[in-house]
């Protein structure tokens, strides 16, 4: 292994696929590289005839790029490229990669380069039945998605939690509503309420849905604020800040793994977790109020419908199908 200097028109990107492009750290590189130049060396193999193929540090391969800087520092492996890409995954980078670049990866030394699966699996310190899951992530989900997810212009989360339910029961409809969530640029909360709705209405609103998945958010979000009219301003309060307790919450799961999740993040871990404590003691508290507000609620509901059903006062709906009542935006006719 040696480190040089070389021109950065030598270096063969044909790997880059296997990483998800996030904007906002290239920016962030760029702005680093031009202040201070290039701190870490583009892991790559050599190739002959003066190329190189990048295995590692494709972001500071294309800001370096965009900058027009002639030369780069590498490290040469001196391996074969798929060994090459399995020793970058194991030497620390593991951690960054997310589910789909997982999958990628196997499946290019997978079905690329005709590894058998428990050779995979062993390469990446993994076992060969979370191999063969990440694999059918990327084989499952339709091109059009994964391309979303490629260019940084679709969450992975959301790829993998929303998408791939429907990728696997309809994947014509998967791929077009993939294709409209991206052209309308959609939070990942948005997705979910796209998802959510999609996956349990009639076929004349999923085609509504398919149509313009932004359009029936706005309808979705009209009906909501009209049913919130009626609501006080404490219980309007509540609504909001349970929102945002939820939405914080699944962000903290997804990015704490990747933060502190390593066996190299022990400082980041010593920072954290003071934090998580004070953040869980208080969480258990509200879970303890919640339960004692709801579940008690629904204890009492459930006291009160039998003594009504004794007494022969059945509630009107008591009997009705779900096919009986509107389906559409909100439980109330779209």
């Amino acid at each position: 292994m040696k480190v040089l200097e070389v021109n950065v028109a030598a270096l063969d990107v044909r790997y880059s696929h296997l990483r998800v492009r996030d904007r906002r750290r290239e920016t962030q590189l760029m702005a680093s590289l031009e202040e201070h130049g290039q701190q870490d060396a583009i892991s790559v193999v050599g190739e002959g005839e003066g190329r190189f193929v990048v295995v590692d540090g494709h972001k500071r391969v294309r800001a370096l790029r965009r900058l027009r800087r002639d030369v780069a520092k590498v490290v040469v492996l001196e391996m074969a490229p798929a060994q090459a890409l399995a020793a970058a995954y194991r030497s620390g980078s593991g951690p960054s990669y997310n589910a789909l670049e997982e999958g990628w990866l196997i499946y290019e030394l997978h079905r690329n380069g005709k590894w058998g699966l428990g050779q995979v699996a062993a390469e990446m310190r993994r076992s060969k039945s979370w191999a063969s899951r990440r694999l059918g992530l990327v084989e499952d989900l339709p091109e059009g998605v994964l391309e979303g997810v490629r260019r940084g212009e679709l969450g992975a989360w959301s790829a993998m939690k929303h998408l791939l339910p429907l990728a696997r029961a309809n994947g014509a409809a998967c791929e077009r509503l993939a294709a409209k969530i991206i052209e309308g640029r959609l939070s990942s909360r948005q997705v979910a309420l796209v998802c959510e709705h999609f996956a349990r209405s009639s076929a004349q609103v999923r085609e509504r849905i398919l149509g313009d998945p932004a359009l029936f958010l706005k309808a979705l979000e009209s009906t909501r604020q009209k049913d919130a009219g009626g609501m006080g301003e404490d219980v309007a309060r509540c609504l909001k800040n349970l929102d945002l307790i939820g939405n914080i919450s699944l962000g903290l799961a997804r990015s704490l793994p990747a933060v502190a999740g390593s066996d190299t993040a022990q400082g980041a871990r010593e920072w954290l977790k003071p934090a998580w404590e004070r953040a869980r003691r208080r969480w258990d508290e509200l879970s303890k109020t919640g339960a004692a507000v709801f579940v008690a609620s629904a204890a009492r509901s459930v006291s009160d419908g039998e003594a009504d059903r004794r007494s022969g006062e059945v509630p009107a709906h008591v009997g009705q199908t779900d096919a009986d009542r509107d389906s559409g935006v909100g439980g109330q006719r779209a």
